[in-house]
């Protein structure tokens, strides 16, 4: 593709930038809800009844898988950012346009990353709140019947 002859690159550029803070509040959305799934895990631990009850300790080990990937979802991951010393080094003699269409390729490329990250991270989310569904039902009964 010919830089120079590139007529939507801005419409491009908007729609890449668009998808890239929806990503970033995707991961605030699933940060936050981890969260409050690990207190729910926790809480769900703490104040369930003590005593020798298999369904009571088999919530309590829901629970605590549940807190497992609760915090897999928020550990510290790699966010693909780009890196603008190299930018400045690479593009600062460069044709305007050819470093505008290759940094948009480059955009592009860190948004298809991110969304792989953030289609793990959901799913590490799904588990965690299964996990806690679990342990609640688990540990009712059991107390329920204890």
């Amino acid at each position: 593709m010919d830089p120079n002859r590139v007529q939507s690159i801005e419409l491009v550029k908007e729609v890449v930038r668009d998808e890239r803070a929806a990503q970033l509040s995707h991961f605030d959305t699933l940060d936050t809800k981890a969260g409050v799934i690990l207190g729910f895990a926790g809480a769900v631990i703490a104040l369930s009844p003590t005593g020798r009850s298999l369904l009571i300790g088999a919530g309590k080990l829901s629970a605590l898988v549940s807190a497992f990937f609760a915090i897999s979802t928020f550990w510290p991951r790699r966010f693909w950012n780009l890196d603008v010393r190299a930018i400045r080094d690479g593009y600062l003699a460069a044709d305007p346009r050819v470093a505008e269409v290759r940094l948009l390729d480059t955009m592009i490329a860190i948004a298809k990353r991110n969304e792989a990250t953030l289609a793990k991270r959901g799913r590490q989310l799904k588990m965690a709140m299964s996990a806690l569904g679990i342990a609640a039902l688990l540990v009712g009964i059991g107390a329920w019947l204890h």
